[in-house]
């Protein structure tokens, strides 16, 4: 299954203080294909450079960068618009993760996300999965 990791995912596989760090990169071993996108890695040195990791901005990039030197990495370009977003969002706390959502549908890949949350969206429903919980974990 081709996948595009959210920013919690690759927050989960790059800090080992993650609580599911270990299982995520059990994951993120197994995958033949995942992506990332502009929003994912901007994101991830975001939340890398909070006071939840605490990294300085060359700790979070090494890290990213770690990462995406996996032979199983792959860029997605982005030129998702906000005409794009599903109409039936109800929240401002939506419009990243529909952004994600709609940007996997674009490319025919799932959303791997640790968003149990978001998983249950209407909108979501059948792009976004918790890889540690659904049948992404078999691999591929």
């Amino acid at each position: 299954m081709k996948c595009l990791k959210d920013v919690s995912l690759l927050a989960a596989c790059a800090w080992s203080t993650h609580g599911q760090h270990t299982a995520a990169n059990r994951w993120l071993d197994a995958q033949v294909y995942f992506a990332t996108c502009p929003a994912s890695e901007m994101g991830f040195l975001r939340v890398s450079m909070s006071p939840a990791y605490g990294a300085a901005f060359d700790e979070a990039n090494a890290a990213l960068n770690g990462i995406l030197q996996l032979p199983s990495h792959h860029f997605l370009q982005d030129d998702t618009t906000a005409e794009r977003l599903p109409r039936d969002l109800t929240s401002r706390h939506d419009v990243t993760d529909a952004h994600f959502v709609t940007l996997a549908s674009r490319h025919f890949v799932r959303l791997a996300t640790l968003d149990d949350v978001l998983c249950n969206k209407d909108w979501a429903k059948g792009v976004a999965l918790n890889p540690l919980k659904s049948e992404l974990s078999g691999g591929a």
